[in-house]
């Protein structure tokens, strides 16, 4: 890697505890989006593993020759959405992770004012929710194993003693 290159947590500022559990507040959240030097390329709900859950794509411009794609600055946020092994809504914390650019998804954008409109529409349907169900011991368990590893390797555990959780 080149001196010129930064990587997600760096472009981002992203601090040692952000860094180390590829986790923003859903106030560092607002407050880099809102970032004027923030481009946002998407922003859609869709799911992973773990659930349903808006995924939004954010780059930061550098002071680089290197085209956006080829520095590491681009990273992709998701939450607003229920962790399935977790067992709790997503809303006060984003999970990130380096998004690996295409040139088409580079080339988009979505406005301030679109993304923050989507962001409370979303905001406002989970919100009803939020409060509805108690997590488990087991969803606490996967929480604990996530945040010690990562929520794959967590899920590949969970998955190894699943007959050992469904008692």
């Amino acid at each position: 890697m080149s001196e010129e290159q930064l990587q997600p947590h760096e472009a981002f500022g992203l601090t040692e505890r952000e860094k180390l559990f590829y986790r923003v507040s859903e106030a560092r959240f607002q407050t880099l989006i809102e970032d004027e030097r923030t481009t946002i390329h998407s922003l859609e709900l869709s799911a992973n593993n773990y659930g349903e859950f808006v995924f939004v794509t954010l780059s930061l411009p550098e002071q680089t020759s290197q085209p956006i794609g080829e520095r590491g600055s681009v990273v992709t946020f998701w939450g607003y959405g229920f962790h399935e092994y977790r067992e709790r809504w997503l809303h006060q914390e984003w999970f990130w992770y380096r998004a690996f650019s295409r040139p088409e998804l580079i080339e988009q954008t979505v406005d301030k004012e679109t993304a923050q409109k989507l962001l409370a529409q979303r905001r406002r349907e989970i919100a009803p929710h939020l409060d509805s169900q108690p997590q488990s011991e087991r969803g606490k368990w996967f929480e604990m194993a996530a945040n010690i590893t990562d929520e794959d390797a967590a899920l590949a555990d969970f998955e190894d003693l699943a007959d050992w959780f469904d008692e």
